[in-house]
């Protein structure tokens, strides 16, 4: 029977007692998955005071393994199905002594045979997004926090699910019109850039990296607000493409900042604002962390617009697993 978060965590915390404590989490994926399991990553390196976190591209892991890796560790990593490389970056913690927990899409794939801990999330067209790779990483984060630093706004964290599922489906309903102007009007651009800050900056990855460049063959730059002003705004025009990912939270004045530049100096940018989806509904005090786990979707729904207007699906694809790589 599959453990839930809490139980994998307790037991987590009842060997790490024993070890002397934890003492660093990793975050280990690739694509996609990768920037699923980000919110987790932004949670522990913001609010964890005993412990640290970092993160991996998985092959990276397997290839360049950091030498702290131990069994004072957690690896918490997440395949979808099972990516080769990560599943060998399961072995590879496994083999370091590390716990790992293999965050994947049901209990047979080859992550789920190779993991010490399996938390299966919600995936595919129907999927559940209170119970997604994004909001399971969190979730693993939420529990790591409660039970080792008795981290005080957990409550408010776990109030905060009930609404993930009503804020994505209200928010699709309300953006729909202007994801069909944005995608008639730019279907055709071969390059946009995507701006974010704090824990949104997984989703301008994931908005770049997997659908526009995998899904739909379009060049895409993924730039950080904060870095922003230390060289890429020299190419902001009035005809470049951009897509400002306004946060809620404390990074939301790096995004303000973006914004005033680019009603000055730019025209052709879109502003999909968390702050407006989220309407106050999750509380103010853990609302940065869950920015990722609505915003993944909306912005997928922008870019699938373009996709059904370019008659482009987002299931297209040249080479990924149709050759060897």
């Amino acid at each position: 029977m599959e453990k839930s978060v809490k139980e994998i965590v307790a037991e987590i915390k009842e060997k790490m007692d024993k070890l002397g404590g934890l003492k660093h989490v990793y975050f280990v994926a690739c694509g996609g998955s990768k920037a699923a399991i980000f919110p987790g990553l932004y949670l522990l390196q913001s609010e964890a005071k005993t412990f640290s976190a970092t993160t991996y591209t998985s092959n990276e892991f397997v290839h360049a393994t950091p030498k702290e890796l131990d069994e004072r560790c957690v690896a918490v990593i997440c395949s979808l199905k099972a990516t080769p490389e990560t599943v060998e970056a399961v072995k590879t913690a496994n083999a370091a002594g590390a716990v790992t927990i293999a965050m994947t899409g049901n209990m047979q794939t080859g992550m789920a045979k190779v993991g010490q801990y399996i938390v299966t999330y919600s995936n595919g067209d129907d999927q559940v997004y209170s119970d997604s790779n994004q909001a399971n990483a969190l979730r693993i984060g939420f529990e790591l926090l409660k039970q080792f630093e008795n981290w005080e706004n957990y409550d408010k964290a776990m109030e905060a699910y009930r609404y993930i599922d009503e804020i994505i489906e209200e928010g699709k309903k309300n953006v729909l019109a202007d994801a069909k102007a944005w995608a008639e009007k730019y279907k055709d651009e071969p390059v946009f850039y995507v701006l974010a800050s704090g824990s949104n900056y997984g989703v301008a990855y994931s908005m770049c990296c997997c659908h526009f460049m995998e899904m739909q063959w379009k060049h895409a730059v993924c730039l950080h607000t904060g870095e922003y002003f230390h060289g890429p705004f020299e190419t902001t025009d009035k005809k470049l493409p951009m897509i400002l990912l306004m946060s809620e939270g404390r990074t939301r004045a790096l995004d303000e900042r973006c914004l005033k530049f680019l009603r000055t100096y730019a025209e052709n940018y879109i502003v999909i604002d968390f702050e407006k989806l989220n309407g106050g509904k999750i509380d103010k005090s853990v609302v940065e962390f869950f920015n990722p786990v609505v915003m993944i979707p909306i912005e997928r729904y922008y870019v699938s617009q373009m996709a059904e207007v370019r008659g482009h699906s987002m299931d297209e694809r040249r080479y990924m697993w149709k050759v060897e790589y």
